[in-house]
Formats: structure tokens, sequence, C-alpha cells
């Protein structure tokens, strides 16, 4: 059950970079980075399987079972972490650190049961953490 929900939130969190891919123009700079990342927390607060997707990378899937866990992880880094790795123009760990403010911040959203994001708060503090501006 949990690999249907997940499986469909990849094909969500997929459809969703190609839409944007389509919309955005020039090469990758901050301020794609930064509309990337709203656009990915609207995603998330309009689909729950597209949150589950980037909290259970930041996991490392460990709630699944052996095999589908590394299938889960082949296919988050290849297809989105590669990808959002490209828009940052960054190959150390602080994609991982921008990541990690995403989904902690959308997590409190969901655990806490609030209505609305403030999704250009979370982005500009995911960018942050990604330029390591204050």
């Amino acid at each position: 059950m949990i690999e249907d929900v997940l499986d469909s939130g990849f094909d969500r969190c997929e459809q969703g970079l190609a839409e944007w891919a389509k919309i955005r123009g020039g090469s990758p700079d901050d301020s794609q980075l930064l509309t990337y990342c709203k656009a990915l927390l609207r995603l998330w607060q309009s689909d729950a399987r597209a949150y589950l997707v980037y909290k259970m990378a930041a996991e490392h899937y460990a709630g699944l079972p052996e095999k589908d866990r590394h299938a889960s992880k082949r296919r988050f880094m290849e297809r989105l972490y590669v990808t959002l790795q490209s828009i940052a123009q960054r190959e150390d760990d602080s994609v991982d650190h921008m990541l990690a403010v995403l989904v902690g911040c959308c997590g409190l959203h969901y655990y806490a049961g609030t209505s609305e994001l403030d999704v250009d708060r979370i982005a500009k503090l995911a960018l942050q953490a990604i330029t390591k501006e204050s």
C-alpha cells in the first residue's frame, strides 16, 4: 500500500518538475532555485503523496522493505535529486540542508494541522541553507 502511494507521489513530483522545467528560462541561478523551492512547497501542500517522497528520502526510505528502499532511493536520486543539484549548481551537501529545511517546515504544517504554509518565508530559509547567507 505505501509503495503505491509512494509511486504515485513520484509520478506527481516528476510531473511537477517537468512543468517547472517548461516555464523556467535561461541558466539556473538563485532566483530560479527560489522559484523552484516555492513550487515544490506548493506541490507538497496540494498533494501529500509528493511530500511523502521527499520526507521518506530524508529518512533514506527506512520504512520500506529492503528491495523497495533501494529502488525508491535510486529513483529519487536519478530523477529528482540530480535535477535539483543542477538547478542549485551545487554538488556538495548543501542541497541536503536545503531539502531538510523544506521537508521540516512542511512537516510542521502537516503535523500541526495549520491551514497555510508561509511559502515565501520557508523558501527563503531553504535558500539560505544552500547559499550560507544570513
